[in-house]
């Protein structure tokens, strides 16, 4: 049975982090109570003085007199190492350089062993001036050694008190330089990073594996290397102990995570997490590409939409630019209608009221006339009668006188009746006409009216049509959203299928024609063309493949919106 071991299941002794090594003063002072760096000592107001550490002034001798005694064995082995190295060089036949030569091999090796303790210094060693300043130490052994009037073997000892000299100053600067970098190693708060040389003595091989995994991943702590390779070692004993017999069969490759891990500077806890960091990195993967998916739909759906609303409001502005020119038109045509109706009715008025003053002014012309005619008329009748009539007598001349007058009278008041009767007959046709005139003019003005009425009901029409077209919008923008959805979502299946991308066109013209009624020949070769950037060869064979695809029952796979 295969265990899996679950990161937080292991005992803290287990797979616990190293303790945390406590890094020295930056002033690379030692502490005064080990232990307490943050404590200060507590003093008795009356206690006696402590008494004065002298180790650092101690120290400080030490290392001026290491210093100077350094500077002495440097000379003395210059001044031997010279005069051995010239002569074996003469000897060798190198002439006039000769007497630099040996200056040259150690000046080269005091360049190159203070350039690796500047380098060290600055924490940016070069192991090749080590290896080379090393090199030329051990040149300069050799040379010394052979130098003798004896070989080697022949005088060993002679050799020995040669080379010692060197042996010396390589030692001295060994120490100069292992001291600067421990010393900033001590100030910066640095742990070692190297592996101790008791442990490549007494372990070969595990010390191989450490320096290795240190120097592969950069890990810069001897101690936390160590730390972690002690939790394996617990975790591998724990494992054992748990499983028995065939332990790695039955724990299962998780379980065996740390030691597959190993090599590659993880510990125990960080390659016991690493199955669950991984589903929480894909599943955050697949998170963002889905949020990303969706908020690409998101943003194509936006934009289609401003699309629409721009094309539905420029649309909705023309018709309302449209209802305005055909409102304005019928008020005009109105208002023409009407003014030429207002005008005619005044004109007719004008006409009548001209020709019933005409009339008017004729009928009392005709009537004083006529009157001044009677009353010449009767002037002659009665000379004549009075001529004819001299003799009658006086009261008969006046009865006739009377007479005649009130027949005269009679004549004139009946002359005026039937002139104003005339009068009056040529005032009620005139009336007559007004009359008409002016019902002309409220037909007109009906006509006016009927011609808004038929402009507001096409103001009415207009506005139920733009209704009606942002009715049809909305229903067209929900349609395509639910296509966009199903769009999405056949996308999405694809994905989870990985298709091919020549199986996707044929789906994508599919749904094409499954949108376009089912026939395959009402979506365009063009249409195809466009959609997937393709020629029209291609674009038919996508065409009847979907067809196919459609017949086989594709239609019905499809998710709904």
């Amino acid at each position: 049975m295969t265990t899996t071991i679950e990161p937080g299941t292991v005992p803290a002794s287990v797979t616990g982090p190293a303790a945390p090594v406590s890094a020295p003063p930056a002033s690379g002072e030692p502490d005064p109570v080990p232990g307490s760096r943050d404590a200060a000592p507590v003093t008795a107001p009356d206690a006696p003085p402590a008494p004065k550490d002298r180790s650092a002034a101690a120290m400080r001798a030490v290392v001026i007199g290491s210093a100077l005694g350094g500077l002495v064995i440097a000379s003395i082995g210059f001044a031997g190492s010279y005069t051995a190295v010239r002569a074996l060089a003469e000897a060798k036949g190198f002439g006039a350089v000769a007497p630099w030569f040996p200056i040259g091999v150690d000046a080269g090796i005091v360049v190159m062993y203070g350039l690796d303790l500047v380098l060290a210094w600055r924490r940016t060693p070069k192991p090749a001036l080590r290896f080379i300043a090393h090199l030329l130490t051990f040149a300069t052994i050799a040379f010394n050694a052979v130098s003798g009037e004896k070989g080697i073997l022949e005088d060993p000892v002679a050799a020995g008190m040669h080379a010692v000299m060197p042996v010396l100053f390589v030692a001295t600067v060994e120490a100069a330089r292992h001291m600067v970098i421990r010393t900033v190693r001590v100030r910066l708060g640095i742990a070692s990073d190297t592996v101790p040389l008791h442990r490549w003595l007494l372990a070969p091989w595990s010390a191989w594996t450490l320096f290795r995994r240190m120097k592969l991943w950069g890990i810069t702590s001897y101690a936390q290397m160590v730390a972690m390779e002690k939790d394996r070692t617990v975790y591998r004993a724990w494992l054992q102990h748990q499983h028995g017999r065939g332990w790695k069969k039955k724990a299962g490759a998780e379980a065996l995570l740390p030691f597959t891990m190993a090599p590659f500077g993880l510990s125990v806890d960080e390659a016991l997490a690493l199955p669950q960091d991984q589903k929480d990195a894909e599943a955050a993967r697949k998170a963002t590409e889905a949020a990303a998916r969706i908020t690409a739909a998101e943003r194509e759906e936006q934009r289609i939409l401003e699309e629409e609303e721009r094309q539905a409001a420029a649309k909705v502005r023309r018709l309302e630019i449209g209802a305005t020119v055909a409102k304005a038109e019928h008020r005009i045509g109105a208002e023409t209608t009407a003014a030429g109706a207002e005008a005619r009715a005044a004109e007719a008025t004008a006409r009548a009221e001209a020709e019933a003053a005409e009339v008017t002014a004729k009928a009392e012309a005709q009537a004083a006339a006529h009157a001044a005619q009677l009353a010449a008329e009767a002037s002659r009748r009665q000379a004549e009668r009075a001529v004819t009539e001299a003799e009658r007598t006086a009261e008969r001349d006046a009865q006739a006188e009377r007479s005649a007058v009130e027949a005269d009278a009679l004549a004139r008041a009946e002359a005026v009746r039937l002139s104003a009767a005339e009068d009056r007959r040529k005032t009620a046709t005139a009336t007559a006409e007004a009359e008409a005139k002016e019902r002309k003019a409220a037909e007109d003005r009906r006509a006016t009216a009927e011609a808004d009425r038929i402009a507001k009901e096409a103001r009415a029409d207009a506005a139920e049509a733009a209704k009606r077209e942002a009715e049809a919008a909305r229903s067209a923008a929900v349609e395509r959203e639910r296509t966009a959805r199903a769009e999405l979502a056949a996308r999405e299946a694809e994905d989870a299928a990985r298709l091919s991308t020549r199986e996707r066109a044929e789906r994508r013209v599919a749904r094409m024609i499954l949108a376009a009624g089912g026939d395959k020949d009402a979506v365009p070769l063009a249409d195809i063309e466009a959609e997937l950037n393709v020629g029209r060869t291609v674009a038919s064979e996508r065409r009847q493949a979907a067809a196919e695809l459609i017949a086989s029952g594709y239609g019905r796979e499809l998710p709904q919106g």
